[in-house]
């Protein structure tokens, strides 16, 4: 069994103990939290953001970190979408469900983030490739 399917699977198992938590704890969260529908997108969008501008000002860097980054990110997105299936099927209300899609929300921008930086330094390559091929001739 790979890495992956073993975090997926160890994810999905922790996002099953929002099932135990109560109307009141959910309530509370999301209160302390101050979620909205609207905040689900925000670290999506700071994930695609902060993806590109980490590779315009620190070149290669992490790129050998790509690997972890994203097994991360599966994790988190499926830790949330477990837990916010769990809750909505313990208690019904889907409002009650912004919690855990926030933390899935979290692990689809740090994906987000590893996928911009990713294409970003793919794009550096080929113009670094290019410009060599260029200068050649």
């Amino acid at each position: 069994m790979s890495l992956t399917t073993r975090l997926v699977i160890l994810a999905g198992l922790v996002g099953l103990m929002f099932y135990n938590a109560s109307e009141q704890q959910l309530w509370a969260a999301i209160i302390d939290w101050q979620l909205g529908w609207y905040k689900l997108g925000v670290p999506i969008a700071w994930g695609i953001i902060l993806g590109a501008l980490v590779n315009l000002l620190g070149g290669r860097v992490l790129l050998k970190w790509l690997e972890p980054i994203t097994l991360v990110a599966a994790s988190l997105t499926t830790l949330g979408l477990t837990g916010a299936a769990a809750v909505y099927g313990a208690h019904q209300i889907g409002g009650l469900t912004l919690a855990p899609l926030f933390i899935s929300s979290v692990g689809v921008g740090v994906y987000l983030f590893a996928y911009s930086y990713a294409r970003f330094a793919g794009a550096r390559g080929a113009r670094n490739e290019e410009s060599e091929d260029s200068v050649d001739k």
